[in-house]
Parts: C-alpha cells; sequence; structure tokens
C-alpha cells in the first residue's frame, strides 16, 4: 500500500469514529432527555434550576424553556519561529527569529430545551435547539 493510499484510508476511518462519537453523544443525550417524560416539574426543578422563560397553554399546560449561551474567545497570542535566511556574501545560512500572530476567534455556544408540560405538571416531550446541547 503506498503512503498516498495510507493516508486517505486513515483520514476516512478518523472521519467515521469522529462520526460515531458524535452519534453516541446525541443518542445519549437524547435517551437522557426521554427520561424526563412522565416526571413531575419539580424534579426538573430540582436538577436544572428555574426555567428561563414559560408559556402557559390554553388548556392549562405550559411550555417551559430552559436557554444558556456562552461566547467562547480563543487566540490572540504570538510565537517565534526560526526562519533561515540565505547571506550570499558569506554562502551561510542564519536563522532569524520571526513572530507570528494567533488570531483571535469566537464562537458562540448555545443550547434552548424546550418541555411540554401538562396542566398536572407533568412532562409530555421536549425539543432542543442550538449547537451546544449534546
Amino acid at each position: 500500500m503506498n503512503f498516498r493510499r495510507a493516508t486517505i484510508t486513515l483520514m476516512a476511518f478518523c472521519a467515521l469514529a469522529g462520526c460515531g462519537i458524535a452519534e453516541k453523544r446525541q443518542n445519549e443525550f437524547n435517551a437522557g432527555m426521554n427520561s424526563w417524560i412522565g416526571k413531575h416539574t419539580d424534579t426538573l426543578f430540582v436538577a436544572k434550576g428555574p426555567p428561563t422563560n414559560s408559556v402557559t397553554l390554553s388548556n392549562g399546560g405550559k411550555v417551559l424553556e430552559f436557554s444558556r449561551a456562552q461566547l467562547v474567545t480563543s487566540g490572540g497570542g504570538s510565537y517565534t519561529v526560526f526562519v533561515p535566511h540565505y547571506n550570499p556574501a558569506s554562502k551561510t545560512s542564519v536563522m532569524v527569529p520571526q513572530q507570528r500572530a494567533i488570531p483571535v476567534t469566537s464562537a458562540l455556544h448555545d443550547c434552548k430545551l424546550l418541555f411540554k408540560v401538562s396542566a398536572e405538571n407533568r412532562i409530555e416531550t421536549w425539543s432542543a435547539e442550538g449547537n451546544s446541547c449534546f
């Protein structure tokens, strides 16, 4: 097997393994969320604290929202690399330090969990929105 084929095979394996891990995390998240169905809202409040928002439905039930958002910023540093600089007069190379910058990047990580609750305060369904729920 040549180097290129081995590299492609390794990259494909890593990609599939990454997908498997993400799928496993999502399945575990869904199972955990499904375990709330049928439970009383008091249990939910003890575990998650008060909802960030709620709406009362015409049938006496409610929709409870639990939201979180975090802006994550990274980078902004610098590092030194040594680059060879050829001097034609002396026909020698000298290592010259150069500063390189790490750009600042920001990403918003958010999740909104919605629980539909019966008039008897029992959780009926749930949904999740956002890029950081599981």
